[in-house]
């Protein structure tokens, strides 16, 4: 019975996002996107390719145009904005069939090609949350994380082709959760108003910007030790120290200095009595910085320039989406290694701008 009701629950959470984004929506110009789609899923471990499958499902998306005389909009070239209720049919998958729910943005790069990138979560039918079984190390939470990042290529105005590479996890908050990826392929529809595209020049002029900022930022989070001797969750926190250079007022490259810690790490080497050598780890990090209105994506790799001996990362990656207000920000992002998320982090930021 249990069970029962998570289903009935999380469905009527998808219900209420989708009511909820429909009269922002409705106020815009309003496009629906049906597609079908399929691919092939594999655990997020190379040494574990005997657990991967085939796809297949569907996708709804309901979009909203953004086209404001705004000047971002117009080098965005009018984005669209939603969110997508998605679903793949996995026969073979330990962990079920998986339903992502997830806000979209996607704008074009050129007439025929589109990019697009989402944030969400997904629910999995048999998660270990529901079946208890052991074996099942790659879902084990009712609802896990969902990343989606690819491109759309348009036959014609409402005929596309799209590609996707998605991760869903928990960022180790539960343990054993490996996590799974997607390659996906699909067909779609955009049925609605199809509205503008400012794929030429700028309307409006450029306005004027700071290309300097300074800003700092804290992260901090939990997580779960890779390691399956050191139990428990553990605090994950970290100091960053950032310049970014904006190309104009909507890109921005940077450099980040982290002074960061990791208690799994620290745990870790407690459980097999070696020295800890330094109170926090030493990286920098070189990035790319996007702007849709308030929002902005940001992800970059660099080396880890100081850590204790029995650290085995020598580079790290971080992508992240944050919501900017004043000279503020706020956000989550992952922090990684290999593509394998250490622990996911909540960012609290100030910008300080230059000449």
């Amino acid at each position: 019975m249990g069970e029962k009701r998570d289903v009935r629950l999380l469905c009527r959470v998808a219900v209420v996002v989708m009511l909820a984004a429909a009269p922002q929506v409705l106020r815009a110009q309003t496009l629906w996107e049906v597609s079908l789609t399929g691919g092939y899923m594999t655990p997020n471990n190379f040494n574990m390719p005997e657990y991967s499958a085939w796809t297949v499902g569907g996708d709804v998306a309901l979009f909203h145009r953004r086209d404001e005389n705004l000047w971002w909009i117009q080098r965005r070239r009018n984005p669209l904005m939603g969110v997508k209720l998605s679903f793949a049919y996995i026969p073979q998958s330990m962990s079920g069939h998986r339903i992502g729910l997830e806000y979209l943005v996607r704008g074009p790069f050129n007439r025929k090609l589109d990019y697009h990138f989402g944030f969400g979560f997904s629910y999995y039918t048999k998660s270990k949350y529901f079946t208890h079984d052991e074996d099942n190390i790659f879902i084990t939470t009712l609802l896990s994380c969902l990343i989606n990042l690819g491109v759309d290529y348009h036959f014609t105005d409402r005929l596309t082709a799209n590609f996707s590479f998605i991760h869903s996890s928990n960022g180790l908050l539960n343990r054993p959760n490996k996590g799974l990826n997607y390659l996906q392929f699909g067909v779609g529809y955009l049925i609605g108003k199809m509205g503008k595209e400012s794929i030429g020049e700028d309307l409006l002029p450029r306005p004027e910007f700071n290309r300097n900022e300074f800003n700092i930022a804290f992260q901090g989070g939990f997580a779960m030790s890779r390691d399956m001797l050191v139990e428990g969750l553990h605090p994950c926190y970290d100091l960053s120290l950032n310049y970014q250079y904006y190309l104009d007022p909507v890109v921005a490259v940077g450099g980040t200095l982290d002074f960061w810690y990791n208690g799994t790490h620290t745990d870790f080497m407690k459980e097999y009595k070696i020295d800890y050598a330094i109170p926090c780890y030493v990286s920098a990090l070189a990035y790319l910085e996007g702007f849709w209105g308030a929002l902005s994506l940001k992800g970059g790799i660099g080396p880890v320039l100081l850590a204790s001996p029995c650290v085995y990362i020598n580079f790290y990656e971080r992508l992240g989406v944050y919501y900017n207000f004043g000279n503020n920000y706020v956000g989550v992002a992952l922090n990684a290694h290999a593509g394998m998320v250490e622990f996911i982090e909540l960012c609290y930021g100030i910008r300080i701008k230059g000449d």
